[in-house]
């Protein structure tokens, strides 16, 4: 071995390097081979797809993994926002409830609000606010939140229904089951077709401490009311007793000012009997066409007190040119004109509140044209108060169809015709417009009230009608279906009572 091994080191270094050229030579061969080089390449291959395809497996597994971890987080976070929102969704109304304050004035309107507010913070199918009457000895809504048909119900605080038994009492009665409380009276559903399971009741308390209403909620949607609930209404019935307090107050204030308005409207009314109503009269036809053209609330109650009070200036022109029978001078109708300016006097000095403190010019501004020629400002198109232009056809409707000094009733035919020659002259045609599309019923209602007899007229009979459609009937238009002899019946309303020989003045 010790030889062998001596000899192989001692060959010569020629002999080592042919050696490697001869293997070198032998794995060239090999790698050459095609056979060889089709063996090697797939098995690399092979390799690379497998860790290819696991690393693209497990890409895909760690992007699924980060979704569903995605998408859970965002469910929590959507329950968690539903759970706020549901914190906050009671005092989210009561804070609408308390902004209705600002806004709505009139006891109808803030208890519709309020009723609404309710229904969506407690999560119930129905609300009712029950106000006291003490004088009647009744409560009474004028909204049921979720009751179709019914918008007022009376019930007697000696009754014995639930809500009764809340304002005799004072306290707050919570029935989880309606049907297995015997104050419940089953025979209030059967005459709505109602199913009532749940009721919470909390009494409206004054300043004062005594009851002045209750509210009522019914079927809650997820089950009976909760503690919860009674805290929420509670809050909720505090806040809205001073709201409907003020409204009261508010309401009482009004009917007052109306009353003191159409009383001095009256007086100036009752010094001709020719003319006792007038002012009332136009203040409701002003009142048809204004809401007929959706003017707003607060700008009806301007309307109304400036139709009222029109004429209001007349208590400054003598009686003798009042009740003069024939056509004025021209120096007896320049002083009646002057009663326009004399209402804007006069009504300047009352202490009208913010909201109504354009009646004074409105009711002065009733014989002012679109194009400029009235008096007793010259006014000409926009510059007339819109509010105005609609009491210039009211006013000069009422004049044409009520019996004057100077003239007689006009036939309706020729009050049409000057009616409608005033469009853009002396009238704002879209104010005449409308005033032809009221009912009928309506106006006829009107022009026949407050006169020396009362109106005694089918109102069904023209409840389908224009006051231009009857117009046209009137002055021979020819009847469709269900038309015919309504000319017939309105000529005898409206020349009732005439002597037979009357023939009216142009």
């Amino acid at each position: 071995m010790a030889k062998d091994a001596k000899s192989k080191a001692a060959k010569p270094a020629k002999a080592q390097a042919a050696d490697k050229s001869k293997k070198s030579a032998k794995s060239a061969a090999v790698h050459d081979h095609p056979a060889a080089d089709c063996a090697l390449t797939t098995g690399v291959a092979g390799h690379d797809d497998v860790e290819s395809r696991s690393e693209s497996l497990s890409k895909f597994e760690a992007e699924l993994n980060k979704r569903e971890v995605d998408l859970i987080e965002r469910e929590i976070k959507s329950l968690r926002q539903q759970e706020e929102l549901d914190r906050l969704r009671p005092l989210s109304g009561l804070y609408r409830v308390v902004r209705a304050m600002a806004s709505e004035r009139r006891l109808d309107s803030l208890l519709d609000v309020i009723t609404r507010e309710t229904q969506v913070m407690l999560k119930c199918d129905r609300c009712s606010v029950f106000v006291l009457d003490a004088q009647a000895s009744e409560l009474w809504t004028q909204v049921a939140q979720g009751l179709v048909g019914h918008r007022m119900i009376r019930i007697p605080v000696g009754g014995n229904s639930i809500v009764a038994e809340c304002a005799r009492t004072g306290r707050m009665i919570n029935i989880p089951d309606a049907y297995q409380d015997p104050r419940f009276d089953p025979a209030v559903d059967r005459n709505t077709g109602y199913q009532t399971s749940s009721v919470l009741c909390v009494p409206m308390l004054a300043r004062g401490g005594e009851v002045i209403g209750v509210f009522q909620v019914l079927n809650k949607f997820d089950g009976p009311f909760t503690n919860e609930d009674e805290d929420w209404l509670e809050g909720l019935t505090a806040v809205a007793a001073g709201l409907i307090e003020q409204a009261q107050a508010y309401g009482e204030i009004e009917r007052f000012v109306d009353k003191t308005l159409e009383t001095l409207a009256q007086t100036i009314d009752q010094r001709d009997p020719l003319t006792a109503g007038h002012s009332i009269r136009v203040t409701n036809y002003s009142l048809l066409v204004g809401q007929a053209m959706n003017v707003p609330d607060d700008d009806i109650d301007v309307l109304r007190y400036s139709a009222m009070m029109h004429d209001y200036g007349k208590i400054g022109v003598p009686e003798k040119i009042l009740w003069k029978d024939g056509r004025l001078t021209p120096e007896e109708y320049a002083t009646v004109q002057k009663h326009a300016s004399i209402t804007y006097d006069l009504l300047s000095n009352l202490p009208f509140t913010r909201r109504l403190q354009d009646v004074p010019f409105v009711a002065s501004c009733h014989h002012e044209k679109v194009d400029g020629s009235g008096y007793y400002r010259g006014l000409k198109g926009e510059d007339i108060p819109f509010l105005s232009r609609i009491i210039a056809v009211a006013d000069v409707f009422d004049a044409l169809t009520s019996k004057r000094h100077y003239r007689n009733r006009m036939p309706i035919e020729k009050v049409s015709e000057i009616m409608y020659s005033g469009r853009d002259n002396h009238f704002d045609s879209t104010c005449v417009d409308a005033f032809f599309q009221l009912p009928s019923a309506r106006v006829i209602a009107v022009l026949e009230s407050e006169r020396e007899r009362a109106a005694n007229f089918d109102a069904e009979l023209f409840k389908n009608l224009s006051w231009q459609r009857l117009v046209e009937l009137v002055s021979g238009g020819h009847p469709k279906r269900g038309e015919e002899g309504i000319a017939e019946v309105f000529d005898g309303i409206y020349n009732a009572g005439l002597p037979a020989d009357y023939q009216s003045l142009d």
